[in-house]
């Protein structure tokens, strides 16, 4: 059978490559619980044994203890769950044989791509910037992703859960759902594991929201989440890294890129029946 080498396979085979180099490694993502349920519906019961969620190496994952007693941070497979019974701070590094969590979102990532965040950034610019570098470097927001956030921070308010608070009257009551100790800590260094998710609200997010962040503070082993962020001026991005990703791919091309797309999409078509086998560029 004659084969027709035309301008179109070669465009096929040139929008191939582009689409094949901005595939990322998949990101698995799992989550446990659902806030919007939990709030509702007054649900605070455990929904998974922390030892079986948490097992996997590389793992990653903010959530709070069954019956909102503490916060669940988890940073590259180490645990810090912080009981608000004693304040914010003295985090267990060692799972309790049968604890669970009430509400855990986890991701495993083995590969992070870090980016610096040199500006004091408000809450509301540092997620317009997260959000444009993970476009930059690969990833799709319109799914979940993890990040981290590494340095100094000017401004961070933070809270620990510990226990309902039966004065809760339902949705849009006055009282919060958990008593919790409350802080804000300036020019504070912490490690921050951060989830974005606009396509679920109020799964592992609050309804109406995209973000759920949590910080690590070493200085009193503290597992907090986070109310509001600043960040200091010395930030490090931390991102899924993006296998084969290009960073042309997404933006506007150059004058040379386009030239060079146009020059091999003008090839002449070629009629392979002429030779007794069709040249090494066509195959």
């Amino acid at each position: 059978m004659k084969k027709l080498y035309s301008k179109r396979i070669v465009f096929a085979l040139i929008f191939s490559f582009f689409s094949s180099a901005t595939l990322a490694e998949p990101i698995e993502i799992k989550s446990y619980g659902k806030y919007q349920r939990m709030i509702h519906m007054k649900e605070t019961e455990g929904v998974v044994k922390l030892t079986q969620a948490l097992s996997s190496d590389h793992l990653f994952a903010v959530g709070a203890i069954q019956h909102g007693l503490g916060e669940i941070t988890v940073i590259d497979g180490k645990p810090y769950l912080d009981y608000g019974d004693d304040g914010i701070g003295n985090s267990k590094n060692v799972i309790p044989h049968e604890e669970q969590a009430v509400l855990l979102v986890t991701a495993k990532v083995n590969k992070w791509q870090s980016v610096k965040i040199p500006d004091f950034l408000p809450q509301d610019k540092l997620f317009e910037v997260i959000l444009s570098k993970a476009k930059e470097h690969g990833l799709d927001v319109e799914k979940p992703f993890p990040f981290l956030l590494e340095g100094g921070f000017k401004e961070l308010k933070v809270h620990v859960i510990n226990g309902r608070n039966p004065k809760f009257a339902g949705h849009g009551s006055k009282e919060p759902f958990y008593h919790s100790a409350v802080a804000t800590k300036t020019h504070q260094p912490a490690s921050v594991v951060g989830f974005y998710s606009a396509s679920n609200q109020g799964v592992y997010t609050h309804p109406g929201e995209s973000w759920h962040l949590h910080a690590v503070i070493k200085e009193n082993n503290a597992s907090v989440h986070i109310d509001g962020i600043h960040t200091g001026g010395n930030t490090t991005l931390k991102l899924p890294a993006v296998e084969n990703h290009d960073k042309r791919i997404g933006l506007s091309m150059s004058d040379a890129d386009n030239e060079g797309v146009k020059s091999l999409i003008d090839l002449p078509v070629v009629n392979c029946s002429i030779y007794k086998s069709c040249p090494d560029h066509l195959g």
